[in-house]
């Protein structure tokens, strides 16, 4: 925490639009920007800020919430429907970002984060969707309240994801961990039977792969808890593990890629 007052202050006046290079007045009309070049340059400084502060979640955990109650305010107004989509997309994957990396001290922010990323995962553009998706699932997952009663309208804000025409932004890749996260939070809160053929229809993960870990997770604790609702669905899933086992680039727990791989064998 040496540093992290200082740091903090210094990114405030970036979200601010205060920062030096912010507010530079250029004398020589020949060596200023166009407004064009420096909001697309101001732009890229705010999401570097905010990368920064995501990280600053999860170096410091816990003790992250004074400089969440500092910055979130901030970040929130950039996820104001008003608002650029590029910062708007920034602030949501921020939020999401912190969502992950500060663990069960997101909690007590529940009543600010939910209702961004529902806005968000109801966007049209694809960018805000996929954050705003892997935002609730990574709040879900992270958090220490019941969230039980709010899955289904997360579920009905997801479907659409599912239905788009490709998976740009990882969009239904970010869609498929949020389920998982669901189902692994509280698999008798999910309507399976409604759910499982659109997820499993979004299988194997193609582009983040990140979300392999808790779709995998998912997809073993259905089966080892002996869900009815899965085991119809095991002979479309075979060749879905058999490409995530052969796929590098595929993540998996060590429990999960025994149990997927004995499942792809037939055994």
């Amino acid at each position: 925490m040496q540093y992290a007052e200082e740091i903090s202050k210094r990114l405030l006046e970036i979200f601010e639009k205060k920062a030096p290079c912010q507010t530079i007045d250029f004398e020589d009309e020949d060596d200023a920007l166009d407004e064009d070049d420096m909001a697309e340059l101001d732009s890229l400084l705010i999401c570097a800020a905010a990368d920064c502060v995501a990280e600053f979640a999860d170096v410091f955990g816990d003790a992250f919430e004074p400089i969440m109650d500092t910055f979130l305010p901030h970040i929130a107004n950039y996820a104001k429907p008003a608002v650029a989509v590029s910062e708007r997309a920034m602030a949501v994957g921020c939020l999401a970002e912190i969502s992950k990396n500060m663990g069960p001290g997101i909690t007590k922010y529940a009543e600010e984060l939910f209702p961004i990323f529902m806005r968000a995962l109801q966007d049209e553009h694809a960018e805000l969707c996929s954050n705003a998706a892997f935002g609730v699932g990574a709040f879900i997952e992270s958090a220490t309240v019941d969230a039980s009663a709010y899955f289904s309208e997360v579920l009905k804000a997801l479907y659409p994801l599912f239905k788009r025409d490709d998976n740009s932004n990882n969009v239904k890749d970010n869609a498929a961990g949020c389920v998982a996260r669901l189902i692994l939070e509280n698999a008798d809160a999910v309507p399976l039977a409604d759910v499982l053929p659109v997820w499993i229809s979004a299988l194997p993960i193609r582009g983040d792969h990140l979300e392999d870990i808790p779709v995998y997770d998912a997809v073993c604790h259905l089966f080892k808890n002996k869900r009815a609702e899965v085991e119809p669905f095991q002979s479309a899933l075979e060749p879905v593990f058999k490409q995530a086992l052969a796929d590098p680039d595929t993540m998996l727990s060590d429990e999960s890629r025994e149990f997927i791989a004995m499942l792809a064998g037939g055994n």
